[in-house]
């Protein structure tokens, strides 16, 4: 016998069976004890919250011979009856049949009678799916339908539905199903599957199901699956990609203490563990969030969650408020790329920046040790990634003119065209933020408008690389920097050649370093060849 999914095997069949939704219940029961039947119903709710379930039983029993309170009686042939055989209740998904045809196919046949049942009734699956002129096909038989008709309309997005299909029928809220009831069910289900777990677990449960029966009992097979003696919560966790709390309590603590290095060290370990970038991104939400309540409230969480939250309540709101503009910015950007990983770094960089208590100079003086720079001329030859930007810069320089400019920056907006394209879409949409400065015949120097857009940059410059191969069908090296960075860079070129400094090209691929007071090569450009006439030096 093939295995039949827990969700299904426990859908309810009678009104008595279903859990939560009492007054959507009680309401529907009154309406066919007192035979004041409704011609078209919405359902709107979240999603596995039982609309469609209700939708069913509601069709039998509004059919049955001899309802019990309004309830299935489950003895005559309607009730006994495959609910997927009967003739005269057909359900129908509009996400895949959201034409005006398939309506007004249905507008065809309520003309006929039924075939054996009191009611012809129709529930339409996510009925927000279907196109306007459907809606307009479908309001036409809400108008005057046959007394033999009933229409179900379920929705989990009724602001999509138009106000004048709403108001041809009865409307029904159905709820979030809360935490007591669904761990309630779930228990009721391990108990019949001669399965138990302990209660942590149920917990954990029905809190990711955030309100959604069906999603509850569908983890619950998963995690029943398992087969341990022993589930834990990591179990439970692995299964939906998920972390605890502790861990994103850990992981804001990293932002706040302006703790770049473990911050980025978690978000390897997430990527590395198949984590979802999104969920902690909503998490993170959901802490700071927290916080916030915490500290404008008395004993609203239990003390043990208090507890950890108490470690945040002196940061300032108006930094908690900048972290999560933060994230929502990022929760934007992971929807929008594929590259989760890359921009999950940057903008942990940015957030934790925020708590950046460090002076200017402090700043200087890191970055100074970082990069061991002993005087104005040198380059260090310990850091290759720095000297080999340093090389791009110079050579970009010495070979650029004005016309390669130009070619290069007429064929730049070709990158548009990669934005929906599956293989570049994350390398155009940060290439597209990106303005051409300076192109020679093999190098080219690009600017961004902040420092996080050229790290992030730099994490993909081989993609950069593969894309700028398929617009120019050449091979360029790029380099990239701020505007700011670059206007420093135009300052320092032109005094340079103010003050007679030569620059030599320098071969990347040797260690050769630029020393500004070498004059044995003569300069290949002059300020106005490259930055153009308001640049140029009146002798």
């Amino acid at each position: 016998m093939p295995y039949i999914s827990l969700y299904r095997k426990y859908r309810p069949q009678t009104f008595q069976d279903v859990v939560g939704q009492q007054i959507v219940v009680k309401t529907l029961k009154n309406s066919i004890i007192n035979n004041k039947i409704s011609h078209a119903y919405i359902f709107s709710g979240p999603r596995g919250t039982g609309k469609t379930s209700i939708a069913k039983i509601f069709s039998k029993a509004v059919n049955c011979k001899n309802n019990q309170n309004g309830d299935l009686c489950n003895n005559c042939d309607v009730c006994l009856s495959n609910f997927d055989d009967e003739i005269d209740i057909i359900e129908i998904d509009a996400a895949s049949n959201n034409g005006v045809d398939e309506i007004r196919e249905i507008r065809n046949n309520v003309k006929l009678l039924p075939s054996k049942l009191k009611y012809r009734v129709y529930i339409i699956d996510e009925v927000h799916m279907l196109s306007i002129s459907a809606f307009n096909a479908l309001l036409k038989t809400l108008e005057e339908p046959p007394e033999y008709c009933i229409f179900i309309l379920a929705t989990t997005e009724i602001n999509k539905i138009p106000l004048t299909v709403i108001s041809r029928c009865q409307k029904f809220d159905f709820k979030k199903i809360n935490k007591k009831d669904i761990i309630e069910r779930l228990k009721y289900i391990t108990n019949n599957e001669s399965k138990k777990l302990n209660d942590n677990i149920y917990e954990l449960i029905a809190d990711l199901s955030n309100g959604g029966l069906r999603d509850a009992i569908n983890l619950l097979d998963q995690v029943l699956s398992i087969n341990k003696d022993e589930i834990t919560q990591t179990d439970v966790l692995d299964i939906v990609g998920d972390i605890d709390y502790n861990s994103i309590i850990k992981l804001l603590k990293y932002i706040t203490n302006c703790d770049i290095k473990n911050s980025i060290l978690e978000i390897d370990n997430y990527n590395n563990t198949g984590k979802n970038f999104l969920k902690i991104v909503e998490l993170l939400e959901n802490v700071i969030k927290d916080i916030l309540i915490f500290n404008n409230t008395n004993e609203y969480y239990d003390k043990e969650y208090e507890d950890k939250l108490i470690s945040f309540s002196k940061i300032d709101i108006n930094d908690l408020i900048k972290v999560s503009n933060e994230l929502f910015n990022l929760e934007y950007e992971l929807k929008r790329n594929n590259n989760h990983k890359t921009i999950a770094e940057i903008y942990f960089i940015k957030m934790c920046l925020l708590f950046d208590n460090k002076t200017e100079e402090e700043k200087k003086l890191v970055i100074d040790n970082k990069l061991n720079i002993n005087d104005n001329n040198g380059i260090n030859t310990n850091n290759v990634d720095i000297d080999l930007k340093k090389i791009y810069i110079n050579n970009s320089l010495f070979g650029a003119n004005k016309q390669l400019k130009l070619d290069f920056t007429n064929k730049y907006g070709i990158i548009n065209e990669y934005l929906t394209n599956k293989t570049y879409n994350s390398i155009a949409n940060l290439l597209v933020k990106s303005s051409p400065e300076v192109v020679s015949e093999n190098y080219v120097l690009i600017t961004f408008k902040n420092s996080f857009e050229v790290v992030l940059f730099e994490k993909n410059i081989e993609e950069s690389k593969k894309l700028l191969k398929k617009i120019y069908n050449k091979n360029y090296n790029i380099v990239a920097v701020t505007n700011d960075e670059w206007n420093d860079i135009k300052k320092e070129y032109i005094n340079n050649i103010k003050n007679g400094v030569k620059y030599n090209y320098i071969d990347p691929n040797i260690d050769l370093i630029k020393n500004k007071n070498n004059n044995s090569s003569k300069l290949e450009n002059n300020i106005e060849n490259i930055f153009g006439d308001e640049y140029k030096i009146i002798e």
